[in-house]
């Protein structure tokens, strides 16, 4: 089974993030992608370029590089780079994230034992400074009634980790939406159109926290694009008017009003798993 890789950088990314996340990729994995598109989402500068131009040159069949000529934001990024997807399976990665050695390998057996499945991910692992220290796990619920569920309040599926098929995600209008929930957009679109889910109980990417991360989720368009999405569900009656109304009411009060500290506070008692 032939696979792509689709990943977006920009020019904020360090350079020493982006080599470890393609070396995971591309090096070390059991089974290595057949495509990986990587996406320069606008101008990088010279030290990002000199990183891509060395993956360029070590994978020549596989790296097919996409440059943005201006930063348009990951959403528009990643549908430039689908146009360039060969493959019917898309895995998604980010720029600054790390794959473990075996999760392609992991993620095409269970492709190939449950060929009506749509989208494959598993769990993340989260690290600030090693990879080998992760502070916490997301873990995700594996099977499709149950990742429907979280639907309703959550989002169920670890994006980079996710390996999608690319008719799954053209039927369901692709990316390139105007909106800062991008995936779970996608993923709400692809539940409507009955596409089946399933997560590997097991990690398959180590995510970098920091950065920004914990204010960033703090941006009131989060609140304002669940509440789209939640009426979306609506309308296609995968979603009740009340749990809707608490689904969004309690985005606000998570987004909106709870300040940063008492977030990151949050996440690491209530909604991650400590890493042993």
């Amino acid at each position: 089974m032939k696979f792509s890789v689709l990943m977006t950088t920009y020019h904020g990314e360090k350079p020493e993030f982006l080599e470890q996340s393609l070396n995971s990729v591309l090096v070390d994995q059991t089974v290595k992608p057949d495509q990986l598109v990587l996406v320069l989402d606008g101008p990088v500068g010279e030290q990002l370029e000199q990183v891509v131009k060395k993956f360029e040159s070590q994978f020549p069949c596989v790296v097919e590089v996409v440059r943005c000529p201006e930063n348009q934001g990951q959403s528009k990024a990643s549908a430039e780079g689908m146009k360039y997807v060969k493959h019917d399976l898309v895995a998604r990665m980010d720029s600054d994230d790390i794959s473990v050695k075996d999760r392609f390998e992991k993620q095409l057996k269970i492709y190939e034992d449950n060929p009506s499945l749509s989208v494959v991910g598993g769990w993340i692992a989260e690290f600030c400074l090693d990879p080998n220290s992760a502070d916490s796990i997301r873990q995700v619920p594996e099977m499709h009634d149950s990742i429907t569920k979280m639907f309703k309040k959550r989002m169920p599926i670890n994006n980079v980790t996710a390996m999608i098929k690319k008719d799954a995600i053209e039927r369901a209008g692709g990316y390139g939406r105007d909106t800062v929930n991008e995936d779970y957009s996608l993923y709400a679109r692809m539940w409507v159109n009955g596409d089946t889910f399933y997560n590997a109980q097991e990690v398959f990417v180590m995510v970098r926290t920091g950065n920004g991360m914990t204010a960033r989720r703090s941006d009131y368009r989060i609140f304002r694009d669940w509440c789209k999405d939640q009426k979306f569900l609506r309308k296609n009656k995968k979603q009740s008017w009340l749990t809707s109304f608490i689904s969004c009411a309690r985005v606000f009060v998570f987004v909106v009003l709870v300040p940063s500290w008492l977030k990151s506070f949050i996440y690491k008692k209530f909604l991650r798993k400590k890493s042993k």
